[in-house]
């Protein structure tokens, strides 16, 4: 169904100073993978299939404020920025077979919404999946997109996020009481 977008402000951490105004830095990003293929297994090491079109919530670390992860069971994700030489990293890693699943490090910090294309492209030992890309968002693409269609935010509206291979996204926002359903593709 989807992630919810209750009538709630951003939460705001502390400041990262790359890539965010002052004050403007958020708390939580939400990261998803689409397209990850399953590498084969590795006796005595068996691969988990890939969490594709997968929500995570990450929480950003109070001691390095450029860097937001989640060590859940059984995946550890985590996106970062950092400098010299600027750079955006997104890493998904399984802690049970603990294979890398999502690799990138692409030069230059990246606004919300950008597609990174995963850097693992072939299986090796220690390699869960390769291939596929990821999106990490926190919400102001989508709140402006509401707003332009004069939809508001609550409980009981869902966001869905597809990523696609050519750096644009697909938006869906779906609500039941009133049957709303639309698709809006978004050219970041």
């Amino acid at each position: 169904m989807g992630q919810r977008m209750p009538d709630e402000d951003i939460a705001y951490g502390n400041n990262c100073n790359i890539g965010f105004d002052p004050g403007e830095t958020p708390l939580d990003v939400y990261a998803r993978f689409i397209g990850m293929v399953q590498c084969p297994d590795n006796p005595p090491t068996f691969y988990s299939t890939p969490p594709n079109d997968r929500v995570f919530r990450l929480r950003q670390d109070p001691g390095v404020p450029c860097r937001w992860f989640i060590a859940s069971d059984p995946w550890d994700v985590t996106f970062w920025m950092t400098p010299a030489p600027l750079r955006t990293s997104l890493f998904i890693q399984n802690n049970v077979d603990l294979g890398l699943y999502f690799s990138a490090q692409p030069l230059g910090i990246k606004a919300e919404g950008f597609v990174i294309t995963n850097e693992i492209l072939v299986c090796q030992p220690f390699f869960g999946a390769h291939l596929g890309i990821g999106v990490v968002t926190w919400t102001p693409q989508a709140t402006a997109l509401l707003e332009a269609l004069n939809l508001k935010k609550g409980r009981d509206l869902f966001m869905e996020l597809f990523p696609r291979d050519d750096g644009k996204l697909v938006y869906k926002f779906c609500r039941l009481r009133d049957s709303t359903n639309i698709k809006i593709l978004f050219e970041p």
